[in-house]
């Protein structure tokens, strides 16, 4: 074995297990460690045994300056099936969609050769484009059956967010095989050093601590002290020619591997610098293709030992030969290349030029990121750019393009960075509507209302009268705007206006958008159908825009639809239908996602499929940072008794509580208050509940404020302070309406006798069967254990305690069934402390629960239903009567049945009158 790989005897088995394996399936592999571990060692052994079987070797690399060359890590690699994509898709397909058919040629391409056996290597991934990242991960995700190896190495290192969260998502694909290169012990570092003398490698590993390449080089070295691997390296370079550590340098600006007339454009025409490179092992021909560093931080050392005019210098040198070498066509890296190489060379007007060339060819092949990252650039030479300006787009213009591509992969802080500046004076109006509608949008998103609307309105006072297509978009987003914000009395004008105008103009996405704001209005206006028939309509536009933000907003309000209708399973298969259609669209994942995931997931929490929340997220692309998903998660967690990972959740979503859009502000009110209350902080829950309920009391949606107005009458009674409890109600008195209506009024008055000290069973018996008609199990067995402790408290007798007991197994099979792990000790401690018996018989109902209270005990509600039924009264008539659902009657009907034993409406009617009971 060579002595490269001492110690790698595992991951060697592992890796040639799956080339092996490769004919009968496929694989992911994301080698990683630190700087001189032995990543490259141990993939080029792989791909060696690869090719000597015969297979198929596709190699690319990413380097330090290739961040923002669109698909830099696999043009090297995949140019063939790049070509073949530019070819099938049409200039003019969206951005989405034309990505979606890029990527799928290259998928495609994969495929055919996986039927021989392939193996795609990108090594250096840390330093990966968003492009390349993006395809990798969903590469990963849609993995051909069998016949591809994807390996892929990364440096473990401190990296920007966006990064470590892309490889956190990596890791948790079930896919993908994790190999984790860790340091050598001293035996191993004296094996990987046979041909020094022993002592030497003692000592070597005292400096080295076991780190492969560090201790080869101190080696070579004759064990010189040195306090990193960086330092090291730097001795090398200091024993060779300026020119030559040129040579070395530039190979950390380019992901791919340098040709010989490269080399020599570094080192100004030097050949004996470009012979002493590769005759002192700095540079080693590890392609057929060219030359690379020996080791890639051994080129990060040698560009940063260069003068900063040398290194503009070498740039330029570059900048001009690369320029020379492009094709009629040239490909969206090759460009970006040279304007990385401009860009660093400290002229402006050159940068400037090739910028905005990269950013246009970015767009066309579908590289939003990069294309964004580019007009940034470009726009960011402007002022010094004296020359050139003329041959391209305006400065406004520019930054509005970096800030509204940058948004579209998720990067609104960024974006909006780059608006920080609209002024009409040094631009012209139309450039500032534009760039004023793209920031508005990034402020919602940010969740800042007031920005927002400052900006519609900048949009307005410059719009031309007559331009009906940039009114139609302005109207747009002034509804989309305050909509979030929950001010529908403000939002319905302007969409009605962006609907006529939209349509008059035939702009197709505005009228989809219009079609979402006017769905939602009506549904909250309690008129479903004609909600329902907005929100598909939004979805067929959105399918033929082909557009992921479309998509998914329409998935938002649709799995919000099914959420609020009590639909759970409708919601999830929305979310499922959705998920399918966005994620080829953008490879990852969209933050409307995490709104739309979580309103499946607080409708599965409602019905008691706590497990399926759990897992509702199971694919590897976690959430966004926005916390939309967070907060609902961690009531599932809370509920559970996880408490620690329910504050981990909260802490993910602290961002919520920031905002000025009060269904979020309520979220987080909601669950911060329930971990407080779990914690044994009563008094902190109370107070946090009414500063929340005090900025969220203008919202008229009945659904966002019900669980956080539970929350803190809890807390209200919890600490008995009635005062607080009525200013809640008072807050929130929104909440009291709608589908929950029947269920929040008994909620208010059951802890409402709670707070002052004389609670009361009936009304928690009523909330008890209000839940049950909703389907909501968790909050029917959380009243069902206060209704108990009422009786337990307030009355004496048998009767009395059956009853008590026959709530609390009730509750406590629900509690068992969810996991609900804190109630199911309450339930056990109440018990105790009463002497009651609330072991759950799950062989038979005990005669207690079967009836063996007589005559029954009925909640005021049932009352009611029970003196309606017996004069007749359909359950129609019922619930118009008592202000309740059809379904709600005739949950309780059914419930009546029950305690009464009978098996008929006609039933109930007749021993309810034999008892005497048929009168409220």
């Amino acid at each position: 074995m060579s002595t490269e790989l001492v110690g790698r005897d595992d991951e060697l088995a592992t890796l040639g297990g799956l080339v092996t394996a490769l004919p009968a399936s496929s694989a992911a592999v994301i080698v990683r460690g630190e700087a001189g571990i032995g990543k490259t060692a141990l993939v080029r052994v792989v791909l060696d045994g690869a090719g000597s079987a015969g297979l198929r070797v596709l190699r690319g690399a990413c380097a330090p300056m290739s961040g923002a060359v669109a698909y830099g890590g696999l043009d090297p690699a995949l140019m063939a099936a790049r070509s073949v994509a530019d070819g099938l898709v049409e200039p003019s397909a969206s951005s989405a969609e034309g990505r979606a058919r890029a990527v799928g040629a290259t998928l495609a391409y994969l495929r055919e050769l996986a039927r021989d056996g392939a193996v795609l290597a990108v090594e250096d991934l840390h330093w990966a484009d968003t492009s390349t990242l993006d395809f990798l991960a969903h590469l990963c995700r849609n993995l051909p059956e069998s016949g591809l190896l994807v390996v892929c190495s990364w440096r473990d290192e401190d990296t920007d967010p966006a990064r470590a969260s892309w490889l956190g998502e990596q890791l948790r694909n079930p896919a993908i095989v994790d190999v984790s290169l860790r340091r050598l012990t001293l035996q191993e570092t004296v094996r990987q050093l046979a041909d020094y003398p022993a002592e030497l490698g003692e000592t070597v590993y005292r400096q080295s601590a076991g780190n492969p390449y560090l201790s080869s080089e101190l080696a070579r070295g004759g064990a010189r002290p040195s306090a990193s691997l960086r330092q090291v390296l730097g001795s090398r370079l200091d024993a060779v020619a300026p020119a030559t550590r040129q040579v070395v340098g530039i190979a950390t600006t380019l992901g791919r591997a340098l040709t010989d007339d490269e080399l020599l454009v570094a080192a100004s025409g030097d050949a004996a610098a470009v012979h002493e490179a590769y005759e002192s092992g700095l540079m080693v021909r590890e392609l057929p293709q060219g030359w690379m560093a020996r080791h890639p931080v051994l080129a990060e050392v040698a560009y940063e030992q260069l003068l900063a005019g040398d290194r503009r210098a070498l740039h330029r040198r570059m900048a001009e030969h690369l320029a020379g070498l492009l094709s009629a066509h040239p490909s969206a890296g090759a460009v970006a290349e040279v304007a990385e190489q401009y860009e660093r060379s400290g002229d402006p007007d050159q940068a400037l030029l090739w910028a905005v060339r990269a950013a246009q060819l970015a767009e066309q092949g579908f590289a939003i990121a990069e294309a964004g990252h580019w007009y940034a650039v470009a726009a960011a030479q402007w002022d010094d750019a004296v020359h050139t300006r003329a041959e391209v787009p305006a400065k406004l213009a520019l930054l509005n393009a970096a800030a509204g591509h940058l948004g579209a992969v998720g990067q609104p802080d960024r974006a909006m960075a780059l608006l920080s500046d609209l002024s009409a004076d040094t631009a012209a109006a139309d450039l500032v509507v534009s760039a004023a509608l793209t920031r508005s949008w990034l402020a919602m998103v940010l969740g800042g209302t007031d920005d927002a609307v400052r900006d519609v309105e900048l949009a307005e006072s410059l719009a031309s009268p007559d331009d009906e297509l940039t009114w139609a978009r302005i109207y747009a987003r002034r509804a989309m705007v305050i909509a979030t914000a929950q001010r529908w009395d403000e939002a319905i004008g302007p969409a009605r206006a962006a609907l006529e105008l939209g349509t008059r103009c035939n702009d197709t996405r505005t009228i989809g958008t219009a079609q979402i704001l006017l769905g939602l209005a009506a549904v909250l206006a309690g008129d479903i159908v004609e909600g329902l028939g907005r929100y598909e309509i939004a979805l067929v536009i959105a399918h033929r825009l082909a557009e992921p933000e479309d998509l998914a907003m329409a998935g938002v309000m649709l799995t919000d639809f099914h959420w609020r209708q009590g639909d759970t399973e409708q919601a999830a298969r929305v979310a499922r239908v959705i998920r399918r259609a966005v994620r080829p669209l953008m490879l990852g994942r969209h933050w409307l996602e995490d709104v739309m995931d979580s309103n499946v997931v607080a409708a599965l929490y409602e019905a008691g499929r706590w497990d399926e929340a759990l897992d509702w997220l199971s694919e590897p692309s976690g959430p966004s940072e926005l916390g939309f998903f967070q907060g609902v998660l961690a009531l599932v967690r809370l509920a559970r008794g996880d408490v620690t990972a329910a504050a981990e959740l909260q802490d993910q979503a602290e961002s919520l509580v920031e905002r000025d859009q009060p269904q979020f502000v309520a979220l987080y009110g909601e669950v911060q208050t329930r971990l407080l209350l779990q914690t044994g902080r009563a008094e902190e829950a109370l107070q946090l509940a009414l500063s929340i309920a005090e900025r969220v009391s203008t919202t008229l949606d009945p659904l966002e404020n019900i669980d956080l107005l539970a929350a803190g009458l809890e807390a209200a009674a919890t600490v008995a302070a009635p005062e607080a409890l009525e200013r809640l109600v008072s807050l929130l008195k929104a909440a009291i309406t709608g589908r929950a209506a029947g269920a929040m009024v008994a909620m208010v008055e059951a802890e409402r006798s709670r707070a002052i000290g004389e609670p009361r069973a009936e009304s928690w018996l009523t909330a008890a069967q209000e839940w049950a008609a909703l389907g909501r199990p968790y909050d029917e067995a959380r009243a069902r254990v206060h209704a108990a402790e009422a009786l337990l408290e307030r009355r004496t007798g048998p009767e009395v305690r059956r009853t008590a007991a026959e709530q609390l197994r009730a509750a406590k099979r629900f509690a068992e069934q969810l996991g609900a792990v804190p109630l199911l000790a309450d339930i056990d401690r109440l018990g105790q402390l009463a002497r009651v018996d609330v072991r759950v018989d799950t062989g038979r109902q005990t005669a207690e629960l079967d009836g063996a209270v007589w005559p029954p005990v009925l909640t005021e509600r049932e009352q009611q239903v029970l003196a309606l039924l017996t004069e007749g009264l359909t359950n129609r008539e019922i619930g118009e009567a008592l202000f309740m659902s059809p379904k709600t009657a005739s949950v309780h009907v059914t419930h009546l049945m029950e305690k009464f034993g009978v098996q008929s409406r006609v039933q109930v009617a007749a021993v309810a009158a034999r008892l005497g009971l048929d009168k409220p």
